[in-house]
């Protein structure tokens, strides 16, 4: 048995203007997904998105606002969501949500619908992204190995392991990683930009090398 409370953790930048909580992998889930978005009013707590896209895990969801009140636009449909209600939205729904007040905490659970779970891509880079916010550096190596060892070298973790290399020392094989994430066909772009803001890389920024 396990007991947490959403605010023993540290929450990480979410893809939008939020806050996010990795609940499953601080759990050690297997089975499904768990996160929850935490925000103010006006902000963005659930970006855009399907469970049908890139990255994404195709799972069927449920949200439940645990505070606060969101509004969700679900395809075309807009609902307000005040606290204690459940939204069920499917793989192919596109979804969003946006607080509407103070303190908006919205918990989201979710899994394919038939075939067993396993961890999407996308939660490796939000983990990864929330370990450099916090400055995390030995938990962006364990994201960066695991996202590594199920899903290959991708770009999100190249980035990962070259912020590592450079806060422990390792120019060389800063370089190398960052340089091989800067080359990328589809995300090369991407990955200069993050680069070029990204406070784990300032020891080895002052190189023309740098990407």
């Amino acid at each position: 048995m396990k007991v947490l409370r959403l605010d023993e953790l540290e929450p990480g930048p979410s893809e939008a203007d939020g806050r996010w909580l990795p609940l499953r992998a601080a759990l050690g889930l297997r089975a499904f997904g768990l996160s929850a978005y935490l925000g103010d009013a006006g902000e963005t707590l659930v970006p855009r998105h399907n469970e049908t896209g890139g990255g994404a895990g195709g799972h069927e969801e449920v949200y439940v606002v645990l505070s606060g009140r969101a509004t969700f636009t679900v395809d075309d449909r807009s609902f307000d969501v005040p606290t204690g209600t459940l939204v069920l939205v499917e793989q192919g729904e596109r979804r969003d949500a946006r607080a509407e007040e103070p303190g908006t905490v919205v918990l989201v659970a979710g899994a394919p619908v038939d075939a067993a779970y396993r961890i999407g891509p996308w939660e490796y880079g939000a983990r990864a992204r929330r370990a450099r916010a916090l400055g995390d550096v030995d938990e962006l190596e364990r994201v960066a190995d695991e996202g590594i060892a199920t899903y290959g070298e991708h770009v999100t973790m190249l980035l990962a392991k070259a912020c590592v290399a450079a806060q422990r020392g390792e120019r060389e094989t800063a370089f190398a990683l960052l340089g091989r994430a800067a080359e990328d066909p589809d995300f090369g772009e991407w990955a200069r930009a993050e680069a070029s803001r990204e406070p784990l890389l300032d020891p080895v920024r002052d190189e023309p090398r740098f990407p």
